[in-house]
């Protein structure tokens, strides 16, 4: 049984095709942005739970990792991982697919801040929120974590 959350099945649109005949660099963000707005309904921030409570997430930083080139109307998938999480911040990995093949396209790790929107601040999770959370750590904390998660960008070059 698969421990990631399925954030995202689509394909690739027209309008995100580049100059060089394939998915432009940001068309992958907003794939990515799309899969976290699917994390947020399944650990229960959907629309309605955000309104009522004025609560939401945001994106505080993004590494994204572009590993294959992507053409027109391919098959997307989208898996989430939380890595790790506390009262108010969450870190999750989100590994693009290829919705046939299975072979690995892309890779966004993402920290989001969970915010108070009537305060206009950061703010603990709401308990209902909390224990979905912590129920989904539970379920994907005994995983290695994808090979990617903690990268930074580095240039290597022999000293001296």
């Amino acid at each position: 049984m698969t421990t990631e959350l399925k954030v995202f099945d689509g394909a690739v649109l027209p309008e995100w095709i580049d100059y060089n005949g394939h998915m432009n660099d940001a068309c992958y963000v907003v794939v990515f942005s799309k899969a976290i707005d699917e994390f947020m309904v399944q650990i229960g921030l959907d629309e309605a739970f955000r309104a009522a409570h004025q609560v939401s997430v945001y994106t505080l930083q993004s590494m994204v990792h572009y590993l294959q080139e992507v053409s027109l109307d391919e098959p997307l998938l989208v898996e989430a991982r939380l890595l790790e999480s506390d009262a108010k911040k969450l870190r999750v990995f989100f590994t693009m697919r290829h919705g046939d093949s299975g072979e690995e396209l892309a890779a966004m790790e993402t920290l989001l801040l969970h915010m108070d929107m009537a305060a206009h601040r950061a703010a603990p999770m709401l308990p209902a929120t909390a224990d979905r959370v912590a129920t989904l750590q539970q379920r994907q904390g005994n995983t290695d974590w994808p090979a990617l998660a903690g990268r930074s960008i580095a240039l290597t070059r022999p000293r001296g």
